[in-house]
């Protein structure tokens, strides 16, 4: 009876219209259904894209930024100096050149690519400086003067230069510094401060 009747309706002109009209709305509806799914998907990859891309930013800021001042301390509570750590090329040549002074518990630290017999000049730099040849645990191996704008070579002794570390002349003799004293990075060591630049 349910079977016939139905199909009885369906070929009424009028029932046939509304049905037609349903299928009609209900596809309308599914067509926006669609669309609204399909915005959230876009704005879900979207999202997506601009996290993972903030995070890469971010990453890479950091890679850039990695290491820009540590502490290096001694025994004595007085040997502690803050240093500007350079390792790329084009710093490990310019150094303190142009620089108009230094702070006096400040200084720069010089990362050698490998351990090596290391030399250094004063080009270009205004500044009395001491520097300080050092392995690759901080001890500090050979202290040598510079003069300002002194363009002789000052090789190091040892073959095993790691550091060098260059301060305000006569700051490692009023800290009661000398060669075979030991410098360590505060709240690091050594070995993860190599690390860190190497990745």
């Amino acid at each position: 009876m349910f079977l016939w009747l139905n199909r009885h309706l369906k070929d009424d002109p009028v029932i046939r219209w509304k049905i037609d009209e349903n299928k009609k709305k209900s596809a309308r509806l599914s067509f926006f259904k669609f669309l609204k799914h399909g915005k959230r998907m876009i704005c879900n990859r979207f999202l997506l894209l601009f996290t993972v891309s903030s995070l890469f930013l971010a990453f890479w800021i950091r890679g850039e930024e990695k290491v820009g001042t540590i502490d290096l301390i001694g025994k004595l509570p007085e040997q502690h100096l803050l240093v500007e750590v350079v390792w790329k090329p084009k710093d490990l040549a310019r150094g303190l050149m142009y620089r108009e002074s230094l702070p006096e518990n400040q200084g720069m630290l010089f990362v050698l690519p490998f351990e090596q017999k290391a030399v250094f000049w004063m080009k270009n730099t205004r500044i009395p400086l001491s520097i300080a040849f050092m392995d690759k645990r901080g001890k500090i191996l050979e202290i040598y003067s510079m003069k300002p704008f002194d363009l002789t070579p000052i090789p190091s002794q040892s073959s095993f230069v790691k550091f060098a570390l260059e301060v305000n002349e006569g700051w490692f003799e009023r800290h009661k510094l000398l060669a075979g004293d030991q410098l360590t990075p505060k709240d690091t060591t050594w070995e993860k401060l190599l690390l860190l630049l190497k990745n």
